[in-house]
Protein backbone atom coordinates (compact mmCIF):
# COMPACT_ATOMS: atom_id res chain seq x y z
CA UNK A 1 0.00 0.00 0.00
CA UNK A 2 1.22 3.49 -0.80
CA UNK A 3 -0.16 6.84 0.26
CA UNK A 4 -1.59 8.82 -2.67
CA UNK A 5 0.31 11.81 -4.00
CA UNK A 6 -1.46 15.11 -3.54
CA UNK A 7 -1.56 18.31 -5.53
CA UNK A 8 -0.18 20.12 -2.50
CA UNK A 9 3.36 18.87 -3.10
CA UNK A 10 4.61 21.68 -5.34
CA UNK A 11 3.21 24.58 -3.31
CA UNK A 12 4.79 23.00 -0.27
CA UNK A 13 8.17 23.02 -1.93
CA UNK A 14 7.78 26.71 -2.72
CA UNK A 15 6.74 27.47 0.86
CA UNK A 16 9.64 25.42 2.17
CA UNK A 17 12.08 27.42 0.12
CA UNK A 18 10.82 30.56 1.84
CA UNK A 19 11.42 29.24 5.34
CA UNK A 20 14.39 26.86 5.19
CA UNK A 21 17.08 29.55 5.35
CA UNK A 22 15.53 31.07 8.46
CA UNK A 23 15.19 27.68 10.08
CA UNK A 24 18.69 26.60 9.15
CA UNK A 25 20.24 29.76 10.53
CA UNK A 26 18.25 29.54 13.76
CA UNK A 27 19.08 25.89 14.22
CA UNK A 28 22.80 26.38 13.75
CA UNK A 29 22.87 29.40 16.01
CA UNK A 30 20.82 27.98 18.87
CA UNK A 31 21.01 24.20 18.87
CA UNK A 32 24.45 23.11 17.80
CA UNK A 33 28.06 23.58 18.83
CA UNK A 34 29.76 26.96 19.29
CA UNK A 35 31.66 28.51 16.40
CA UNK A 36 35.05 28.22 18.07
CA UNK A 37 36.38 24.69 17.50
CA UNK A 38 39.66 22.83 17.78
CA UNK A 39 41.39 21.18 14.83
CA UNK A 40 39.79 17.81 15.64
CA UNK A 41 36.24 19.06 16.16
CA UNK A 42 33.49 18.85 13.57
CA UNK A 43 32.82 22.24 11.96
CA UNK A 44 29.03 22.40 11.98
CA UNK A 45 28.75 25.83 10.38
CA UNK A 46 31.05 24.96 7.50
CA UNK A 47 29.05 21.80 6.83
CA UNK A 48 25.75 23.72 6.95
CA UNK A 49 26.92 26.38 4.53
CA UNK A 50 28.16 23.73 2.11
CA UNK A 51 25.02 21.55 2.19
CA UNK A 52 22.00 23.70 3.06
CA UNK A 53 21.29 25.08 -0.44
CA UNK A 54 21.88 21.85 -2.36
CA UNK A 55 18.60 20.08 -1.72
CA UNK A 56 16.49 22.99 -2.80
CA UNK A 57 18.42 23.33 -6.04
CA UNK A 58 17.81 19.64 -6.65
CA UNK A 59 14.08 19.98 -5.96
CA UNK A 60 13.89 22.88 -8.38
CA UNK A 61 15.35 20.64 -11.07
CA UNK A 62 12.97 17.82 -10.17
CA UNK A 63 9.98 20.18 -10.63
CA UNK A 64 11.20 20.82 -14.16
CA UNK A 65 11.87 17.18 -15.04
CA UNK A 66 8.81 15.72 -13.33
CA UNK A 67 8.24 13.39 -10.40
CA UNK A 68 9.51 9.83 -10.36
CA UNK A 69 6.96 7.02 -10.39
CA UNK A 70 6.74 4.62 -7.44
CA UNK A 71 8.46 1.95 -9.53
CA UNK A 72 11.27 4.34 -10.44
CA UNK A 73 11.66 5.35 -6.79
CA UNK A 74 11.88 1.73 -5.66
CA UNK A 75 14.40 0.94 -8.40
CA UNK A 76 16.66 3.81 -7.33
CA UNK A 77 16.54 2.79 -3.67
CA UNK A 78 17.27 -0.85 -4.56
CA UNK A 79 20.23 0.20 -6.72
CA UNK A 80 21.52 2.42 -3.93
CA UNK A 81 21.30 -0.43 -1.40
CA UNK A 82 22.91 -2.86 -3.79
CA UNK A 83 25.83 -0.51 -4.34
CA UNK A 84 26.15 0.03 -0.58
CA UNK A 85 26.35 -3.74 0.00
CA UNK A 86 29.06 -4.10 -2.64
CA UNK A 87 30.98 -1.13 -1.20
CA UNK A 88 30.85 -2.65 2.29
CA UNK A 89 32.11 -6.02 1.08
CA UNK A 90 35.10 -4.36 -0.54
CA UNK A 91 35.81 -2.22 2.51
CA UNK A 92 35.80 -5.34 4.69
CA UNK A 93 38.25 -7.13 2.43
CA UNK A 94 41.51 -7.92 4.18
CA UNK A 95 43.57 -6.98 1.14
CA UNK A 96 42.78 -3.93 -1.01
CA UNK A 97 44.66 -4.15 -4.30
CA UNK A 98 44.96 -1.52 -6.97
CA UNK A 99 42.15 -3.22 -8.92
CA UNK A 100 39.78 -3.41 -5.96
CA UNK A 101 40.58 0.18 -4.97
CA UNK A 102 39.52 1.32 -8.42
CA UNK A 103 36.40 -0.83 -8.22
CA UNK A 104 35.58 0.73 -4.83
CA UNK A 105 36.00 4.23 -6.26
CA UNK A 106 33.71 3.35 -9.21
CA UNK A 107 31.02 1.95 -6.91
CA UNK A 108 31.15 5.02 -4.66
CA UNK A 109 30.86 7.27 -7.72
CA UNK A 110 27.80 5.33 -8.91
CA UNK A 111 26.21 5.62 -5.47
CA UNK A 112 26.86 9.36 -5.28
CA UNK A 113 25.01 9.73 -8.59
CA UNK A 114 21.91 8.25 -6.92
CA UNK A 115 22.16 10.11 -3.62
CA UNK A 116 20.02 13.17 -4.44
CA UNK A 117 17.21 11.01 -5.78
CA UNK A 118 17.25 8.61 -2.82
CA UNK A 119 17.43 11.45 -0.29
CA UNK A 120 14.40 13.12 -1.88
CA UNK A 121 12.47 9.82 -2.06
CA UNK A 122 13.00 9.11 1.64
CA UNK A 123 12.10 12.70 2.54
CA UNK A 124 8.87 12.39 0.58
CA UNK A 125 7.89 9.08 2.12
CA UNK A 126 8.56 10.29 5.67
CA UNK A 127 6.69 13.53 4.96
CA UNK A 128 3.59 11.68 3.76
CA UNK A 129 3.56 9.61 6.95
CA UNK A 130 3.94 12.76 9.07
CA UNK A 131 0.91 14.22 7.28
CA UNK A 132 -1.10 11.09 7.98
CA UNK A 133 -0.13 11.08 11.66
CA UNK A 134 -1.36 14.66 12.11
CA UNK A 135 2.01 16.35 12.47
CA UNK A 136 1.09 19.25 10.22
CA UNK A 137 1.08 22.88 11.26
CA UNK A 138 0.45 26.28 9.70
CA UNK A 139 3.22 28.64 8.69
CA UNK A 140 3.68 32.29 9.63
CA UNK A 141 2.10 34.49 6.93
CA UNK A 142 0.37 31.37 5.48
CA UNK A 143 -2.27 30.49 8.14
CA UNK A 144 -4.37 28.35 5.78
CA UNK A 145 -1.48 26.28 4.51
CA UNK A 146 -0.97 22.96 6.29
CA UNK A 147 2.63 21.87 6.25
CA UNK A 148 5.01 19.45 7.89
CA UNK A 149 7.35 21.88 9.55
CA UNK A 150 10.24 21.92 9.54
CA UNK A 151 10.51 20.23 6.15
CA UNK A 152 12.15 16.81 6.17
CA UNK A 153 15.63 17.36 4.72
CA UNK A 154 18.49 14.85 4.77
CA UNK A 155 21.97 14.66 3.32
CA UNK A 156 24.02 11.48 2.97
CA UNK A 157 27.51 12.05 4.30
CA UNK A 158 29.90 10.65 6.87
CA UNK A 159 28.63 11.80 10.29
CA UNK A 160 30.96 13.19 12.92
CA UNK A 161 32.46 11.18 15.71
CA UNK A 162 31.41 12.04 19.25
CA UNK A 163 33.83 12.46 22.14
CA UNK A 164 32.13 11.32 25.35
CA UNK A 165 33.51 11.92 28.88
CA UNK A 166 32.47 10.23 32.13
CA UNK A 167 34.11 10.08 35.57
CA UNK A 168 35.86 6.76 36.23
CA UNK A 169 34.26 6.39 39.66
CA UNK A 170 30.69 6.48 38.34
CA UNK A 171 28.82 6.33 35.04
CA UNK A 172 27.69 9.85 34.21
CA UNK A 173 27.87 11.91 31.03
CA UNK A 174 29.75 15.09 31.97
CA UNK A 175 30.91 16.31 28.56
CA UNK A 176 30.65 15.53 24.87
CA UNK A 177 31.85 17.17 21.67
CA UNK A 178 31.47 16.38 17.97
CA UNK A 179 34.73 15.50 16.25
CA UNK A 180 35.79 15.21 12.61
CA UNK A 181 34.42 12.22 10.74
CA UNK A 182 37.75 11.38 9.11
CA UNK A 183 39.74 10.68 12.28
CA UNK A 184 42.01 7.65 12.01
CA UNK A 185 42.02 4.95 14.71
CA UNK A 186 45.42 6.24 15.82
CA UNK A 187 44.05 9.77 16.19
CA UNK A 188 41.02 8.49 18.12
CA UNK A 189 43.21 6.53 20.54
CA UNK A 190 45.43 9.58 21.05
CA UNK A 191 42.42 11.85 21.76
CA UNK A 192 41.06 9.41 24.34
CA UNK A 193 44.46 9.04 25.98
CA UNK A 194 44.91 12.80 26.13
CA UNK A 195 41.52 13.25 27.81
CA UNK A 196 42.28 10.54 30.37
CA UNK A 197 45.90 11.45 31.08
CA UNK A 198 46.43 12.80 34.59
CA UNK A 199 42.71 12.71 35.42
CA UNK A 200 40.07 10.38 36.80
CA UNK A 201 38.06 10.58 33.59
CA UNK A 202 36.94 7.92 31.14
CA UNK A 203 36.84 8.94 27.48
CA UNK A 204 35.41 7.35 24.35
CA UNK A 205 35.20 8.48 20.73
CA UNK A 206 32.13 6.94 19.11
CA UNK A 207 30.99 7.17 15.48
CA UNK A 208 27.45 8.51 15.00
CA UNK A 209 24.83 7.14 12.61
CA UNK A 210 23.35 10.60 12.07
CA UNK A 211 23.36 14.16 13.32
CA UNK A 212 20.56 16.72 13.67
CA UNK A 213 22.20 19.34 11.53
CA UNK A 214 19.94 20.91 8.91
CA UNK A 215 19.76 19.10 6.58
CA UNK A 216 20.15 16.03 8.77
CA UNK A 217 23.48 14.34 8.25
CA UNK A 218 22.88 10.62 7.64
CA UNK A 219 25.44 7.90 7.13
CA UNK A 220 24.46 6.09 3.90
CA UNK A 221 25.78 2.64 4.87
CA UNK A 222 22.52 1.18 6.21
CA UNK A 223 19.57 -0.85 5.00
CA UNK A 224 16.29 0.74 3.89
CA UNK A 225 14.49 0.62 7.23
CA UNK A 226 17.47 1.92 9.20
CA UNK A 227 18.02 4.82 6.78
CA UNK A 228 14.40 5.86 7.25
CA UNK A 229 14.60 5.42 11.03
CA UNK A 230 17.69 7.61 11.37
CA UNK A 231 16.16 10.28 9.12
CA UNK A 232 12.92 10.24 11.12
CA UNK A 233 14.84 10.36 14.42
CA UNK A 234 16.74 13.46 13.34
CA UNK A 235 13.56 15.12 12.01
CA UNK A 236 12.01 14.66 15.46
CA UNK A 237 14.89 16.71 16.88
CA UNK A 238 14.13 19.42 14.31
CA UNK A 239 10.45 19.34 15.27
CA UNK A 240 11.23 19.53 19.01
CA UNK A 241 13.49 22.53 18.44
CA UNK A 242 10.36 24.70 18.13
CA UNK A 243 8.83 23.36 21.37
CA UNK A 244 9.80 23.41 25.06
CA UNK A 245 11.48 20.00 25.05
CA UNK A 246 13.77 20.91 22.16
CA UNK A 247 14.47 24.48 23.26
CA UNK A 248 15.71 23.15 26.60
CA UNK A 249 17.89 20.47 25.03
CA UNK A 250 21.12 21.76 26.58
CA UNK A 251 19.60 22.74 29.94
CA UNK A 252 20.33 19.45 31.69
CA UNK A 253 21.31 15.84 31.13
CA UNK A 254 17.75 14.90 32.12
CA UNK A 255 16.30 16.92 29.25
CA UNK A 256 18.92 15.67 26.82
CA UNK A 257 17.88 12.12 27.74
CA UNK A 258 14.21 13.02 27.30
CA UNK A 259 14.96 14.46 23.86
CA UNK A 260 16.98 11.52 22.62
CA UNK A 261 14.56 8.93 23.99
CA UNK A 262 11.51 10.62 22.47
CA UNK A 263 13.34 10.85 19.14
CA UNK A 264 14.31 7.16 19.33
CA UNK A 265 10.79 5.97 20.12
CA UNK A 266 9.04 8.19 17.57
CA UNK A 267 11.69 7.71 14.89
CA UNK A 268 11.47 3.93 15.12
CA UNK A 269 7.68 3.89 14.92
CA UNK A 270 7.55 6.36 12.04
CA UNK A 271 10.04 4.20 10.12
CA UNK A 272 7.85 1.12 10.60
CA UNK A 273 4.86 2.99 9.16
CA UNK A 274 6.96 4.06 6.17
CA UNK A 275 7.97 0.41 5.67
CA UNK A 276 4.34 -0.70 5.82
CA UNK A 277 3.14 1.88 3.32
CA UNK A 278 6.20 1.78 1.06
CA UNK A 279 7.60 -1.77 1.11
CA UNK A 280 10.69 -2.45 -0.93
CA UNK A 281 10.67 -5.97 -2.31
CA UNK A 282 13.81 -7.97 -3.16
CA UNK A 283 15.74 -8.95 -5.16
CA UNK A 284 18.40 -6.48 -4.16
CA UNK A 285 21.54 -6.83 -2.10
CA UNK A 286 21.17 -5.62 1.49
CA UNK A 287 23.99 -3.66 3.16
CA UNK A 288 25.72 -5.86 5.74
CA UNK A 289 27.01 -3.14 8.06
CA UNK A 290 23.72 -2.85 9.93
CA UNK A 291 23.63 -6.18 11.70
CA UNK A 292 25.97 -8.66 13.29
CA UNK A 293 24.47 -12.12 12.75
CA UNK A 294 25.51 -14.03 15.87
CA UNK A 295 23.89 -16.31 18.37
CA UNK A 296 24.61 -14.03 21.32
CA UNK A 297 22.13 -11.55 22.79
CA UNK A 298 24.47 -8.57 23.04
CA UNK A 299 21.75 -6.41 24.58
CA UNK A 300 21.29 -8.82 27.47
CA UNK A 301 25.06 -9.02 27.98
CA UNK A 302 25.34 -5.23 28.10
CA UNK A 303 22.41 -4.88 30.52
CA UNK A 304 23.93 -7.39 32.94
CA UNK A 305 27.37 -5.84 32.52
CA UNK A 306 26.00 -2.41 33.37
CA UNK A 307 24.45 -3.80 36.56
CA UNK A 308 27.69 -5.51 37.57
CA UNK A 309 29.80 -2.42 36.81
CA UNK A 310 27.50 -0.15 38.82
CA UNK A 311 27.80 -2.51 41.78
CA UNK A 312 31.60 -2.56 41.62
CA UNK A 313 31.83 1.22 41.27
CA UNK A 314 29.48 1.68 44.23
CA UNK A 315 32.13 -0.06 46.36
CA UNK A 316 34.97 1.96 44.84
CA UNK A 317 36.37 -0.96 42.84
CA UNK A 318 37.21 1.05 39.72
CA UNK A 319 40.03 -1.18 38.45
CA UNK A 320 37.89 -4.31 38.87
CA UNK A 321 35.01 -2.68 36.99
CA UNK A 322 37.27 -1.67 34.11
CA UNK A 323 38.83 -5.14 33.97
CA UNK A 324 35.34 -6.69 33.83
CA UNK A 325 34.27 -4.40 30.98
CA UNK A 326 37.37 -5.28 28.96
CA UNK A 327 36.87 -8.99 29.64
CA UNK A 328 33.25 -8.84 28.43
CA UNK A 329 34.32 -6.85 25.38
CA UNK A 330 36.78 -9.57 24.42
CA UNK A 331 34.19 -12.29 25.00
CA UNK A 332 31.69 -10.50 22.76
CA UNK A 333 34.34 -10.02 20.09
CA UNK A 334 35.00 -13.76 20.17
CA UNK A 335 31.29 -14.31 19.51
CA UNK A 336 31.23 -11.90 16.57
CA UNK A 337 29.97 -8.73 18.32
CA UNK A 338 32.65 -6.06 18.06
CA UNK A 339 33.05 -2.97 20.23
CA UNK A 340 36.33 -1.08 20.02
CA UNK A 341 36.18 -0.12 23.67
CA UNK A 342 33.74 -0.60 26.58
CA UNK A 343 34.28 1.73 29.52
CA UNK A 344 32.38 4.14 31.76
CA UNK A 345 31.98 6.63 28.90
CA UNK A 346 30.55 3.84 26.70
CA UNK A 347 27.67 3.34 29.14
CA UNK A 348 27.29 7.06 29.90
CA UNK A 349 26.66 7.73 26.21
CA UNK A 350 24.12 4.92 25.92
CA UNK A 351 22.33 6.06 29.05
CA UNK A 352 21.21 9.20 27.17
CA UNK A 353 19.20 6.91 24.88
CA UNK A 354 17.10 5.48 27.69
CA UNK A 355 15.63 2.65 25.61
CA UNK A 356 19.10 1.34 24.64
CA UNK A 357 20.68 -1.78 26.08
CA UNK A 358 23.04 -0.71 28.83
CA UNK A 359 20.88 2.22 29.94
CA UNK A 360 19.46 2.21 33.47
CA UNK A 361 17.69 5.56 33.27
CA UNK A 362 14.01 5.25 34.36
CA UNK A 363 13.07 7.86 31.76
CA UNK A 364 12.98 5.02 29.22
CA UNK A 365 10.10 3.25 30.97
CA UNK A 366 8.28 6.56 31.50
CA UNK A 367 8.54 7.47 27.82
CA UNK A 368 7.27 4.00 26.90
CA UNK A 369 4.30 4.50 29.24
CA UNK A 370 3.57 7.92 27.70
CA UNK A 371 3.66 6.39 24.23
CA UNK A 372 1.04 3.79 25.23
CA UNK A 373 -1.12 6.43 26.91
CA UNK A 374 -0.97 8.78 23.90
CA UNK A 375 -2.61 6.35 21.48
CA UNK A 376 -0.94 7.47 18.24
CA UNK A 377 2.62 8.40 17.44
CA UNK A 378 1.46 11.86 16.36
CA UNK A 379 -0.33 12.48 19.66
CA UNK A 380 2.68 11.12 21.55
CA UNK A 381 5.06 13.48 19.81
CA UNK A 382 2.84 16.54 20.28
CA UNK A 383 2.46 15.78 23.99
CA UNK A 384 6.14 15.00 24.51
CA UNK A 385 7.13 18.25 22.78
CA UNK A 386 5.49 20.29 25.55
CA UNK A 387 7.50 18.59 28.33
CA UNK A 388 10.16 20.75 29.98
CA UNK A 389 11.22 18.52 32.91
CA UNK A 390 10.99 14.98 34.23
CA UNK A 391 8.27 16.24 36.59
CA UNK A 392 6.26 17.27 33.51
CA UNK A 393 6.80 13.77 32.14
CA UNK A 394 5.55 12.21 35.37
CA UNK A 395 2.40 14.32 35.23
CA UNK A 396 1.83 13.44 31.57
CA UNK A 397 2.20 9.73 32.28
CA UNK A 398 -0.22 9.93 35.21
CA UNK A 399 -2.68 12.06 33.24
CA UNK A 400 -2.32 14.93 35.72
CA UNK A 401 -1.59 18.16 33.83
CA UNK A 402 -2.04 20.39 36.86
CA UNK A 403 0.92 22.67 37.52
CA UNK A 404 1.88 22.77 33.86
Amino acid sequence: MRLPQTSRARPRIVLAALVFLTFGAAFVASYLAPLAISENEFNVVEWEVRNLPGKWLYLGGRLIHGRLSTQEEDARIASFLDLTARIERLRRSELITGVSAQELADLERQRRALENDVEAILEGRITEVLHETGLESSLPLFPKARWVFPPVDIEFDEPPNELVISPRERIELIDQRPLRADLSVEEIVAIEANEERGSSRSALVEPLAGAATYPSLIEPDWDYQRLVEIAAHEWVHHYLFFHPLGRNFHSSLELRTLNETVASVAGHELSLIVMLLNPLHPPYDQPIVTSQQTGVDAGAVLRQLRTDVDALLAFGQIDAAEALMERRRRELAGQGVSYRRINQAFFAFRNVYATEAGSTDPIGLKIAALRVRSGTVGAFLRQAASIASEADLDRAVSGDDRGR
